[in-house]
Formats: structure tokens, sequence, C-alpha cells
């Protein structure tokens, strides 16, 4: 009975029960279904306030799987996730930057997410499922840049790019607490950037403050009056970015 208990514990069923209920839950979830694909975290991009980014990812199909004609798209959206612009990548080196300021994206300051996906015209193995987690770079007014990896799991898509999903962070019927393990007293300024990564939209808490995004949308929050964070969401894993500022330093990281 255990083992049976334990292997619906363990079935995509099972977790999203698990999830609904918050019991022991899994933050994100895969279908184990999706057996061959591109993965893709839900990326930042900053051209406000004098901010560029720089953008760093690898051909995986090349490097790993010397696959020949692979290629990515990128597909950048607004904060309310109007779809700005989507560019076809053809030739890789087995390391890649791309550099997102305000002339790249037809002048607009702002900010926003982008997806990369890998596609392949001629793959045909079998089960082969990727995620490039890459790295942001934030350059303020051309200083040295400040990097910080992919953050969560957003969006996928199949290798020929005919089939796609999302939803792979989990809800719950109940609020859970994500406490950010840093203290924000000593900065000048402190931001968190958000992103919805569900397909509905969800809230949440910070303090005495409430918010809410629509699907994939994202914001930028001033948490500068504040001290310790403590994020409240029926969302499993909204992990924020942070900014901090004192004087002309300034740091980027995941909480």
């Amino acid at each position: 009975m255990k083992l049976l208990i334990r292997k619906f514990a363990n079935s995509d069923l099972g977790a999203k029960l698990r999830n609904a209920i918050n019991y022991k839950p899994s933050p994100i979830i895969i279908d184990k279904h999706l057996n061959s694909g591109s993965i893709s975290d839900a990326f930042l991009w900053r051209t406000d306030n004098g901010y560029q980014t720089t953008f760093k990812y690898s051909d995986l199909l090349g490097l790993f799987y010397k696959i020949e004609d692979s290629y990515v798209v990128i597909a950048f959206y607004s904060k309310d996730n109007n779809l700005l612009k989507k560019i076809i990548i053809n030739k890789l080196n087995f390391s890649n930057e791309l550099l997102i300021d305000k002339d790249f994206l037809n002048g607009l300051e702002g900010y926003g997410v982008f997806y990369i996906f890998h596609r392949s015209d001629s793959y045909s193995g079998g089960d082969l499922l990727i995620s490039n987690r890459c790295y942001l770079g934030f350059s303020l007014e051309g200083r040295l840049s400040s990097f910080v990896h992919g953050n969560l799991y957003a969006k996928y898509q199949s290798l020929d790019g005919i089939n796609e999903g999302s939803d792979m962070v989990a809800n719950s019927f109940f609020k859970n607490k994500y406490k950010i393990q840093n203290l924000f007293t000593n900065f000048t300024k402190s931001e968190l950037f958000f992103v919805n990564p569900l397909s509905k939209k969800i809230k949440f808490s910070i303090g005495s403050d409430n918010y809410s995004l629509d699907k994939n949308c994202s914001t930028l929050i001033d948490i500068s009056d504040k001290q310790n964070i403590i994020i409240i969401s029926k969302c499993l894993f909204l992990r924020p970015i942070i900014f901090n500022y004192k004087d002309d330093y300034y740091d980027v990281y995941h909480a």
C-alpha cells in the first residue's frame, strides 16, 4: 500500500494534488509526456533609466548533440505581455552574445521579458529535452555589467516550433510564504522584478502592499522602504530578481 501511495504521490496527478493543498509541493512541474523540446526561462530585459542588457547563451544543440543546422528563435515582450520583436539567429557559435538596448528595441525605454527556443529542422532522433539557463548582464549608464543566470522555467516549444506550452510553475489553493534571505536596510535603493510564469492572473503581497499580474506580465517594484521581504502568494515559485543600489555600486541577483 505504501508503495502505491508513493507511486501516486510522484505521478503528475499526485504532484498536482500535493501542490493544490500545499503538502510537500513540487514548485516546478515538467510534464512527463514532454519528451523533446526546448524550455526557456522568462528572461528580463531592461532599457529604462540608462540600462542596457547583455544576453549570453550557448548553442546547446550544436555543442552537446553535434546538430549542425541548429538555430534559435528569441521573442521579446513588453511588461504587459505584448510581442515587441521576434528574431531568428541562424549562424551560431558555441558561445553567443546579444546586446539589448533601446536601439535594438526601436527606441523603447522600458522593461519586459524574452524567451529563447532552440530549433532544428532536421532532428529526427529520440527524446531530447534541453533548457538553456543562460546569463543576463545589466549595465547601468555604461558601467560594468552585473550578471545573473536564468531565474525560472516559463515556456517550452518543440524543436520544430510546432507545439508549445507553459505553466511549469505550480499553483496552490492556499497561500504560501517566500522569504528573501537578505536585509535591505543598508542600500540606497532596492527593486524587485517579478514575472508571472502562469497563463492566468496571479495575486501576491509584500507586507501590507497588494499586487496582481496578468498572465506572463512583469513588474518592477521599489522596496526601498522595506527591510525584511516576505512574498505571499498562491504561486509556488514567485522568485524575483533583485536590484540593489548603494551610491555608485549596484548588484543584480535572484532571490
